[in-house]
């Protein structure tokens, strides 16, 4: 058995943009993805508001991935893969997309010097996905400033991916945040992440 641990925000929590809710648990992008992978556990860690490895101090639980990354690592060890889809929390406080990058640096080397403490335990593969971009609505805080940086994204953690030899996706190429909110996937648009994630999963555990 194969273990995924899915690590992100309110987009792996599955947010509905409509309701403020939660998405039915068919439609969150780290269920859809279970159901194509005989064989493979899919740990859905995704905390609403959670950022790369910045503190959110107004926020009703500690949003800070860095902190609880190793707990995370530790709980649910071992762990063949680890998918880490962040960094729009992190615009939304204001922090540039190369914040973004650093952050993701940070989480890619707490996943890779973790200390196991288990017998025959490898380092997880790291699989870095660049989140949906925001999309221009209603709300004032989704600012054309927000939503610039959030479509630069993927050109800021693709080198990144490449430069420390860990997988790369791009959630921009199948699902883009609602009009709803500006920021959540709507319930089609979360399967679709998960189904396209798939072939890329598959072939970091080394699955047909």
């Amino acid at each position: 058995m194969k273990t995924v641990l899915c690590f992100g925000d309110s987009l792996t929590w599955g947010s509905c943009p409509q309701t403020g809710g939660r998405h039915g648990h068919a439609d969150r992008w780290p269920v859809a993805l279970g159901e194509t992978l005989v064989g493979v556990e899919i740990i859905a860690e995704g905390l609403r508001g959670r950022s790369t490895v910045y503190d959110r101090p107004t926020a009703p639980a500690d949003m800070n991935g860095g902190r609880i990354l190793p707990v995370l690592l530790h709980s649910h060890a071992p762990v063949d893969l680890v998918v880490i889809m962040l960094g729009i929390n992190d615009l939304c406080e204001g922090w540039d997309v190369s914040h973004v990058r650093d952050g993701l640096m940070r989480l890619v080397e707490i996943v890779r010097h973790h200390p196991w403490r288990l017998p025959e335990t490898d380092v997880p593969d790291i699989l870095l996905v660049s989140p949906p971009p925001m999309t221009p609505c209603w709300d004032a805080d989704v600012t054309a400033q927000k939503v610039s940086r959030s479509e630069a994204l993927a050109a800021a953690i693709a080198p990144l991916a490449e430069a420390m030899d860990v997988g790369f996706f791009d959630a921009a190429s199948v699902a883009r945040a609602s009009t709803a909110d500006g920021y959540h996937l709507e319930a089609a648009d979360s399967r679709a992440l998960g189904l396209a994630l798939r072939n890329v999963v598959a072939g970091r555990l080394g699955l047909s």
